[in-house]
């Protein structure tokens, strides 16, 4: 059986996140008496041997306390130990299965073939304005009649003329009445005309795939106020009663980037497209290059682009329903006919362009920077701020227009990397402003909360689900002192919004989420591993200033662990003694020295078959090298291996009796390879023996099975997207070299090494039992519940925690 290849971490961890459920119908106690209040933080990417380690050598005092007086444990995350798929278990206390996010990415069958998707989120577009709730004045147009409008609008206006020039004025009567009836004309007139400039679609709209509810909903329906700050895949919920939400990853900016389109102004003459297409700023395809145009007087002009010009859309399709009724008339003349078609074909240019070429349609705002000596002045809209060469700007206030009754509010900040030539500034993510959210895309439960929190800081704070710039140093756009200054920025924020909250005496449940901690392991591993193949000495011991510190690079890891500490010691301070403290992880971390391509390791090992035709360039991305009629097993992800299942997949020839057999083969062989010696990997899990489930059926959101990488290795990064890399020799096209040295300045991971090796933190200020089988994310939920003397839901996987 393919436990008997699973290997284990030393300290016995759990193989099964369904071990000691719940019997059905029974709440088990845990930590006894419920409290009064119970505070639950989150450090994404906290990892326990960092902080085990860390913690005996004295650096982290605040969490050495906790540890003395609690519980200190690892915490087994999911597989995979991804942050999509480890959050949603610990808000939900549900398996992925039953929560609905196995991921970040999984596999999508798009006609003949599987292509990844996104496997957190659903990304969809031009949706109909009626499925959103909407307030404003928009709110009060959209779905009544021209009838129904200009009736209200105009005998309004009429009633407000009348009482204006007849009661106030002292007008005569029946002049006021005539001259209210003239106004209520124009009036109704105008109000009906209105339904004109109604959008009938949002653009681009994320939708949250968690199908469980989280915690705070289960704690709020039991009458148990509840604040939950930056928590992952928790927008787009239905709000429960008693909760205040504000959502975290997941959420897109306001041009509908999942991870934030970003932005380099620059006069360097090696760019050339000065917009609005821009160039391509790198590989991630997150960022845009725009050439800055040099004015007569020395200042430099662009222009900063928006969400999409959904009013133009709406103007197009009415347009094309418009000309649509009239071609319907059998009177019309051959040349009435003909002109009317040439009409309808340029709207059509019109949609499809918003298809094609969408940079052509968005909104804009103008950019003027302005040299000056060390420094520079950026005006962006109307809003001016002088800048000195270095320098982070304050929030930029932005207001883009979509029409007549519509306008979308985005906040950005900006950095001016160079005054001199070649003048360089660099754009962030245009983010949701959350004093005022599109209509389409609420950040927080309700509503109105993410305005509140606003109101808290008396200023907006960063909205977008991934913040950190960690695809602006993937990309080389960005130096590393800006990075932590990022960092800091974004870790500042959320220790005031947490400090206003505790501050408060509204809340009973409060879960706040930090992810700086896994933002800066994914970046600077490399420094901090002497073994990482991008490993530089010198850069390493370059000198950054990082939380008012100057420090080596190699050490700006452990300085987040310090900040972490430094958190929940002002956390310790301001806690009562009855209150209840959990700290949690979503999954720990390792160095990423060494990738595996896991579609040349299928073909190399006679799993998966090239096809005749296929050439070294077939395997760049997707599967158009594979030949499925010879194929049983290939992968997409990060070690996540789909069979080539008769039924279920479009070709294929794997059938359910031989699947087990083969999962095990595959494992077997994953668990012995080797790299020079070196172990590859770490042990191998049947995900439907994990998290059961229909997984012959396309429904079924999780691989079949999961390789789990051992210390330094991963899947390779064409994996993710279905490639591989091919060699051709002697004519014949094959697998090429298996394993290479990950040069990417993402140096550090965890999704796709063993859970069992990449463990997080977990800590109670309560000494709690370890259960035998380890602590896992799937306990978070029923423990918070159990705390707060809420009955635990029987639809949770485990059973709460004990107290000691």
């Amino acid at each position: 059986m393919i436990h008997t290849l699973l290997l284990a971490l030393g300290a016995s961890l759990p193989l099964s996140a369904g071990s000691e459920a719940l019997p059905a119908g029974a709440t088990q106690p845990g930590l006894g008496t419920a409290t009064e209040r119970v505070l639950v933080l989150g450090f994404d990417g906290a990892d326990y041997r960092t902080t085990a380690r860390m913690i005996e050598e004295g650096q982290l005092p605040n969490l050495a306390k906790l540890a003395a007086s609690g519980t200190f444990a690892p915490l087994r995350s999911t597989n995979p130990a991804e942050s999509a798929a480890g959050w949603a278990a610990i808000n939900t206390g549900r398996n992925p299965v039953e929560n609905g996010v196995p991921s970040f990415v999984n596999r999508r069958i798009a006609g003949s073939t599987p292509v990844p998707d996104t496997a957190h989120i659903k990304i969809e577009s031009n949706v109909p304005i009626e499925e959103f709730e909407l307030d404003g004045f928009l709110g009060l147009v959209a779905g009544r009649s021209p009838l129904e409008l200009g009736l209200v609008g105009g005998g309004g206006s009429a009633l407000v003329v009348f009482l204006l020039l007849g009661l106030v004025l002292g007008i005569r009567k029946s002049l006021a009445a005539l001259l209210a009836l003239v106004v209520g004309a124009a009036g109704g007139w105008s109000a009906a005309g209105s339904l004109e400039n109604v959008p009938t679609e949002a653009a681009v709209v994320f939708r949250n795939k968690v199908k469980a509810a989280g915690f705070w909903d289960h704690a709020g329906e039991a009458g148990v106020p509840s604040i939950v700050l930056d928590a992952a895949l928790a927008f787009g919920r239905p709000h429960a009663p008693n909760t205040r939400v504000l959502g975290g990853l997941g959420l897109p900016d306001v041009r509908g980037g999942i991870s934030g389109e970003w932005f380099v102004y620059t006069s360097d003459d090696i760019w050339f497209d000065s917009g609005p297409k821009g160039e391509r700023a790198g590989d991630t395809g997150s960022g845009t290059v725009f050439a800055l145009t040099e004015d007569a007087d020395g200042a430099y002009r662009s222009s900063v682009w928006g969400p999409l010009d959904i009013h133009a859309r709406t103007q197009a399709t009415r347009e094309l329903q418009r000309i649509d009724a009239l071609l319907a008339d059998p009177k019309l003349t051959w040349k009435e006919s003909q002109s009317l078609r040439d009409e309808r074909a340029a709207s059509e240019d019109v949609l499809s362009g918003m298809r094609s070429r969408p940079w052509d349609h968005r909104t804009s705002l103008p950019l003027l920077i302005e040299p000056t000596e060390g420094g520079a002045s950026v005006t962006l809209a109307d809003q001016r701020q002088d800048l000195t060469e270095g320098a982070w700007s304050d929030w930029f206030h932005l207001n883009f227009e979509l029409g007549p009754l519509l306008n979308v509010r985005a906040i950005t900040r900006v950095k001016l990397v160079s005054a001199a030539e070649p003048v360089t500034l660099y754009v962030d993510s245009l983010g949701i402003d959350p004093r005022e959210p599109p209509f389409w895309q609420p950040i927080s439960q309700p509503r109105e909360f993410s305005r509140e929190l606003a109101e808290w800081l008396g200023e907006p704070y960063e909205t977008l689900g991934w913040a950190c710039l960690t695809n602006q140093m993937k990309d080389e756009r960005i130096g590393v002192q800006a990075f932590l200054e990022d960092i800091e920025f974004t870790m500042e924020w959320r220790r005031r919004l947490l400090d206003r909250a505790l501050s408060r005496d509204d809340w009973r449940l409060l879960f706040s989420v930090y992810s700086v901690t896994d933002r800066v392991q994914h970046i600077l591993y490399r420094h901090a591993d002497p073994e990482h193949p991008m490993h530089d000495p010198e850069e390493a011991a370059q000198v950054v200033r990082f939380f008012g510190k100057e420090l080596p690079l190699s050490e700006c890891i452990a300085e987040v662990y310090r900040q972490m500490d430094a958190r929940v010691g002002e956390v310790l301070e301001q806690l009562r003694e009855s209150d209840r403290l959990l700290l949690c992880a979503d999954h720990g971390f390792s160095s990423f020295r060494r990738q595996m391509d896991v579609n040349a390791w299928l073909a190399q090992e006679g799993f998966l078959a090239i096809k005749e035709g296929a050439t070294a360039r077939s395997g760049s991305g997707g599967f158009g090298y594979v030949d499925w009629s010879r194929t049983q097993a290939y992968s997409l992800g990060l070690g996540m291996v789909y069979l080539n299942l008769a039924g279920r997949e479009p070709q294929g020839i794997v059938q359910e009796d031989e699947a087990r057999g083969i999962l095990e083969d595959i494992a077997a062989r994953f668990v012995a390879a080797t790299d020079g010696g070196q172990s590859v990997g770490r042990d191998a899990e049947v995900v439907w023996d994990l998290y059961p489930g229909d997984w012959s059926s396309t429904d079924y959101p999780c691989s079949d099975l999961m390789l789990g990488f051992d210390e330094y290795y991963r899947a390779g990064w064409n994996t993710v997207t279905g490639g591989a890399r091919l060699v051709e020799e002697d004519g014949k096209v094959g697998p090429g070299a298996i394993y290479r040295d990950n040069t990417n300045p993402w140096s550090g991971d965890h999704a796709g090494n063993s859970p069992n090796l990449v463990t997080g933190i977990f800590f109670s200020n309560r000494p709690v039992a370890i259960p035998e089988g380890g602590v896992s994310v799937l306990h978070v939920a029923p423990t918070v519940l159990d705390a707060l003397g809420v009955p635990v839901p029987q639809e949770m996987d485990l059973a709460p925690l004990a107290a000691r």
